[in-house]
């Protein structure tokens, strides 16, 4: 059987990410979102000036898009400047991490992983019932499906 997932980002709660406090204040906070997909999900990070720089690397395939705000993102080394509609790709093993220090406003950004990152999924779910949200009323469990439901329908990406 297969998930469809459906909501309102702007209706869940930010869950404060705990190794990114700075003097009792939270820098980074995160959405999580996408996580019936099979084999992806997606975050959106609320990041302030000043939040720890966290350099790691992971097997997934990410991409990152900027919707607000600006920082440096580093990738094996490397500093690339975004700014709201920026976009980067992270290649699996890659070390990588985001400075964020003169943003006028807090950075937002989209990141999506490839293949699911199931710590990340359940440490949000958690989170979600800490906070009295019941995340199965998003979700609607359907048949799988490998091809069109109607052969002479046209398919479209």
């Amino acid at each position: 059987m297969a998930k469809i997932g459906y909501g309102n980002w702007n209706e869940l709660p930010w869950r404060p990410l705990p190794t990114k406090f700075v003097d009792g204040e939270c820098k980074t906070y995160q959405l999580v979102f996408g996580m019936e997909c099979e084999n992806m999900f997606a975050t959106i990070g609320k990041c302030y000036n000043g939040m720890p720089i966290g350099n790691h690397t992971h097997p997934h395939e990410q991409v990152a898009i900027v919707l607000q705000g600006e920082m440096d993102f580093y990738v094996d080394g490397i500093p690339y400047r975004m700014t709201a509609g920026s976009w980067i790709n992270i290649p699996p093993h890659y070390e990588h991490y985001t400075h964020v220090y003169r943003s006028k406003v807090p950075m937002i950004e989209i990141e999506v992983f490839t293949p699911r990152r199931e710590s990340t999924i359940e440490a949000y779910k958690e989170f979600l019932k800490t906070m009295g949200v019941n995340w199965d009323k998003h979700v609607r469990i359907v048949p799988d499906l490998t091809a069109p439901k109607d052969p002479n329908q046209e398919v479209r990406a």
